[in-house]
C-alpha cells in the first residue's frame, strides 16, 4: 500500500508492514531521546568550544525546551490541518537536517538557534511517534502498543549517557548529533513507505487559543529555565515573566471554556479519565525522573564514585525498565490497568523512600537494586497509565489529547526539576550553617582523639578538613530532603488512581 491511501480505523495493517510502522515510531522517538540525554553530557565539551560561561551554555538547552514546548502545543492543531504522517515527516525531515546544523555550528547563537530548530522539529516524534505505534495495531492490544513504543523512549535515555560520553571521547561532541543522521534518513524513507495517511481538516485557527498557549507556555518554560541562577522571584525579570505567562494561561483556560471552534477542543476535557490524568501526568513529570538528575551528582560529589563506576551502576535502571515493559507487552486488555499503575507507584516509591535514608557510604549494591526496581517502576507504571488517560480518545481528539498529555509532562518536569535544584540548592546552605554551629571549642568531641580522626580546629588545615566534611553531610541531607520529597509526592497520587473509570473489558 502506497503513501497516497488513506487507512480507516477498520482497515488496520497487518503482517510486516504493521512491524515497519511500529519500528518507524520507535525509531523516531529513539533518536529524539537519545539527543535529548546526550547533550546534557557533551555541553563542557560545547562550553570549551564556544567560549562560553556556565549561564550562556544553558542556552543550548533552553532554546531546545522552548522550542519544544511551541511545538507540542500546536501538534493537535497541525497534525489535523496538515495530516498526522505528514506533519511526522516534516517533523523528521526539519530534525534531521538540525542535526547538521547543531554539529556544524562554530558560535553559540548558530548553535542555540538550530537547537530551537530542533526542539520545535523534534516534538512530532515523540506524541505521533506513540500514536502512529498505537494506531498500527487492534485497540485491545494497546498496552502492548505502548510498551513496544516505550521501548525505544526507554532504551535512548539508558544508551545515550554511555554511547554520547563514547563519541564525545573519541571524535568530539558534533558526532553526538552526526551520528544520529542516518537513523533520521531511514526512518523518514520508512515513514514515507508504510505510514498511512490520515484525514486532514479544515478547521479555522482560533487565534487567541493559540497564541495564549504558546506564549504562556513558551514563555513558562523561559522562566523556569532562568530561574534558579536569578534567585527565582527575588529578580524582577522573572516575577514579570511569571505574571505574563499565568496571565496568558489563565485567558486560555477561560477562552477554551467560553469560545466556540477553540485551539483545544474541550471535548477531551468531558472525558473524567482524560481531565483527572492531566494532574497524575503533572506530577508525573515532575518527579518520577528526578533521581536520574540527583543520583550522579550524588554518587561523585558525596559518595565519591567515579564516573564510569556510576554510569554502570546507574545502568541497572535500564535493566529494570525494560524488564518491566517486556512484562507490560505480556499483559492482556482484560486486566484492569488500575492495580498495574499502583504497583508502578509503589516499585517507584519503596525505593526513593530507602534513598531518604542513605548515607554518603552507600554500597554500590544498595545503589544497584534501588535503581532496578525504580526502573521497572517506572515502566510499570507508564503503560497503564497511558491507557487509563489516552485510550479513550478517537479521531481528531487523538492528536490533540496525545500532544496536551505529554506538553503537561513536559510542564511537570520542567517545574520539577527546577523546584528540586532550588530546594537542594537552599537545604544544602541550611545544613552546612546548622552543623557548623556545633564547631566550637566547647564541644566535647572535639577533644578527644579517638572521635575526632582528622578533625581538629587547632589549625587551618585541620579546619578546612572540618568545613570539607561538613560540606559533605550538609549535601547529603539535602539529597536525603530531596528524596523524601520525591517519595511524599509520588505516593499522594495513589489515592488519585481509585478515581478513574474502570476500563471496560473486551468483550
Amino acid at each position: 500500500m502506497t503513501d497516497q491511501t488513506v487507512v480507516s480505523d477498520e482497515a488496520l495493517p497487518t503482517g510486516l508492514r504493521r512491524w515497519a510502522i511500529a519500528l518507524c515510531g520507535t525509531a523516531g522517538t529513539w533518536s529524539y531521546s537519545f539527543t535529548w540525554n546526550s547533550v546534557g553530557v557533551a555541553l563542557p565539551d560545547m562550553k570549551g568550544t564556544f567560549a562560553a560561561t556556565n549561564d550562556q551554555i544553558t542556552w543550548v538547552m533552553i532554546g531546545f525546551v522552548v522550542g519544544g514546548a511551541i511545538m507540542t502545543a500546536s501538534i493537535g492543531w497541525l497534525s489535523a490541518r496538515l495530516g498526522r504522517k505528514q506533519l511526522f515527516m516534516l517533523g523528521l525531515a526539519g530534525y534531521t537536517i538540525s542535526l547538521l546544523g547543531c554539529g556544524a555550528a562554530t558560535t553559540l547563537e548558530v548553535e542555540v538557534f538550530w537547537r530551537f530548530i530542533q526542539g520545535l522539529a523534534g516534538a512530532p516524534l515523540l506524541s505521533l511517534g506513540q500514536l502512529i505505534v498505537v494506531n498500527a495495531f487492534p485497540r485491545e492490544r494497546y498496552t502492548q502498543a505502548t510498551s513496544l513504543w516505550a521501548l525505544g523512549f526507554v532504551t535512548g535515555n539508558v544508551i545515550a549517557p554511555a554511547l554520547g560520553g563514547y563519541l564525545i571521547e573519541h571524535y568530539g561532541w558534533p558526532w553526538i548529533f552526526y551520528a544520529n543522521v542516518p537513523l533520521g534518513i531511514v526512518v523518514f524513507a520508512l515513514a514515507w513507505a508504510a505510514v498511512p495517511l490520515t484525514p486532514k481538516s479544515a478547521r479555522r485557527l482560533d487565534w487567541i487559543g493559540f497564541v495564549s498557549l504558546i506564549g504562556g507556555v513558551a514563555l513558562l518554560q523561559f522562566m523556569l529555565a532562568r530561574a534558579e541562577h536569578l534567585d527565582w522571584f527575588n529578580s524582577t525579570e522573572i516575577i514579570v515573566e511569571a505574571f505574563i505567562a499565568g496571565l496568558l494561561l489563565y485567558i486560555f483556560v477561560a477562552h477554551t471554556f467560553t469560545a466556540q471552534n477553540t485551539f483545544v477542543d474541550r471535548r477531551l476535557f468531558e472525558d473524567r479519565n482524560f481531565a483527572l490524568g492531566q494532574f497524575v501526568v503533572f506530577v508525573m513529570g515532575a518527579v518520577i525522573y528526578l533521581p536520574l538528575l540527583l543520583l550522579p551528582l550524588m554518587l561523585q560529589q558525596v559518595a565519591g564514585y567515579p564516573a564510569i563506576e556510576i554510569g554502570e551502576l546507574l545502568f541497572v535502571r535500564g535493566f529494570g525498565s525494560i524488564s518491566g515493559l517486556i512484562i507490560m507487552t505480556q499483559i492482556r486488555e482484560r486486566v484492569d490497568p488500575r492495580p498495574l499503575v499502583l504497583l508502578g507507584l509503589v516499585l517507584t516509591v519503596l525505593p526513593s523512600w530507602r534513598m531518604a535514608y542513605w548515607t554518603p557510604e552507600v554500597l554500590p549494591f544498595e545503589v544497584m537494586w534501588t535503581n532496578f526496581l525504580q526502573g521497572m517502576g517506572t515502566s510499570l507504571l507508564w503503560a497503564p497509565l497511558n491507557r487509563l488517560v489516552l485510550s479513550r480518545l478517537k479521531g481528531a481528539l487523538q492528536d490533540q489529547g496525545f500532544a496536551l498529555f505529554y506538553l503537561t509532562y513536559d510542564i511537570g518536569n520542567a517545574i520539577g526539576t527546577s523546584m528540586i535544584v532550588g530546594l537542594h540548592s537552599r537545604h544544602s546552605q541550611i545544613n552546612h550553617a546548622l552543623l557548623a554551629e556545633h564547631i566550637n571549642p566547647f564541644n566535647e568531641l572535639l577533644r578527644y582523639t579517638i572521635f575526632r580522626g582528622n578533625w581538629s580546629i587547632a589549625d587551618l588545615k585541620s579546619l578546612q578538613v572540618l568545613d570539607d566534611e561538613i560540606t559533605r553531610q550538609a549535601a547529603m541531607i539535602a539529597y536525603n530532603n530531596s528524596f523524601l520529597i520525591i517519595t511524599i509526592l509520588t505516593a499522594a497520587t495513589a489515592p488519585l488512581i481509585f478515581l478513574f473509570r474502570r476500563w471496560p473489558r473486551p468483550g
